[in-house]
């Protein structure tokens, strides 16, 4: 190619490269004023977009959201850095450098958050109509700060993933929510009275679950009364825990009583009971006999499991009722009402 046909050709891309940029931000002021229609206040110090001549990069200083509902919910950052291709602005990679913060919810379940990770990322997912379709985070060596805790948790990899549903006329059967969770090398802070004889740390953490029932109402009180009384529930589709010696993994249904307790059933395979059973007993979380007794009912239904590392496994129960937790016959602890308002 000659001299002046590369000088046309870089013409010609930048010329389409600025434009593109334009499109992006029209689009982006476009999305911000269809969220501001729905209740939702999008903000920021400054967008820009750069890159050229290799890409499309966004870089948002200062970002926000505000979402009005039941949750309430608040989210802001230093600094939002995404890659976009013009050509389907549907999906975006992002970078979330910096400390984020979040606040959602009321009462019992008011939370404030504050999460810095070496290596933030994660990517949106919209909808045809411009919504959030999907989001994924993934976070490297995370740092989580949050109300209920004196100190932060650490994980050495946390991600997650929400996925919206927005049915017309959801009933009780409904999926409204899809939830996934992993970590890995998590340090807890100092865990409840009940659990600490498990140790800090968490090896893995692995968790599929679904919402099913309509949500609806302007604060969270009354969402979860209506989500409740419409019969709605938590689908745990897959809980894999591997904490100290206990490596558990289950299913389940859960909901929530007239007094705001979780109720439900599960059934949980549990390898390393033996030595859990002993640590509870000797923190007092449990009575020694009650735990001597638990460990001679689960030894006769144990069996040799090769996917629990060929160890003693047992498959339980596990149910929570009157705010009551159990496994088998055995109560292990109660759980009071959420307080919402």
């Amino acid at each position: 190619m000659t001299a002046a046909g590369i000088a046309l050709a870089l013409f010609a891309w930048t010329l389409f490269w600025m434009l593109a940029a334009n499109r992006i931000t029209k689009r982006f002021d476009e999305w911000r004023a269809e969220q501001a229609a729905a209740g939702i206040a999008i903000g920021y110090e400054s967008f820009e977009v750069k890159g050229w001549p290799f890409g499309w990069r966004v870089t948002v200083a200062n970002p926000s959201a505000k979402g009005a509902g039941a949750a309430a919910w608040e989210w802001s950052g230093e600094r939002l850095v995404a890659y976009a291709d013009p050509r389907d602005l549907s999906h975006l990679a992002l970078r979330l450098p910096g400390t984020q913060k979040a606040r959602f919810g009321s009462g019992d379940l008011a939370a404030d958050l504050a999460l810095r990770a070496a290596d933030p990322q994660g990517a949106i997912v919209f909808d045809e109509g411009g919504r959030i379709a999907r989001l994924d985070l993934e976070f490297e060596a995370a740092e989580l700060a949050s109300n209920f805790t004196s100190e932060p948790l650490a994980a050495r990899r946390l991600a997650l993933t929400l996925a919206p549903h927005r049915p017309d006329n959801p009933t009780h059967a409904t999926d409204t929510l899809d939830v996934a969770l992993r970590a890995n090398a998590v340090r807890l802070p100092v865990p409840a009275p009940a659990l600490a004889a498990l140790g800090r740390d968490i090896a893995s953490l692995e968790l599929d679950a679904r919402v099913l029932g309509r949500i609806a109402g302007t604060k969270l009180a009354e969402a979860l009364a209506t989500w409740r009384d419409e019969g709605g529930t938590l689908d745990i589709r897959r809980l894999a825990v591997s904490w100290g010696a206990l490596y558990l993994t289950g299913d389940g249904t859960l909901a929530l009583d007239e007094q705001n307790r979780p109720m439900g059933a599960a059934s949980a395979r549990i390898a390393g009971y033996g030595e859990t059973i002993d640590a509870l007993a000797q923190s007092g979380a449990i009575p020694p006999t009650a735990g001597a007794l638990m460990k001679v009912a689960m030894n006769f239904l144990a069996r040799i499991d090769p996917l629990s590392g060929n160890r003693q496994t047992v498959t339980v129960p596990v149910s929570a009722q009157d705010g009551v937790v159990s496994v088998e016959r055995f109560k292990l602890f109660r759980v009071p009402p959420l307080k919402l308002d």
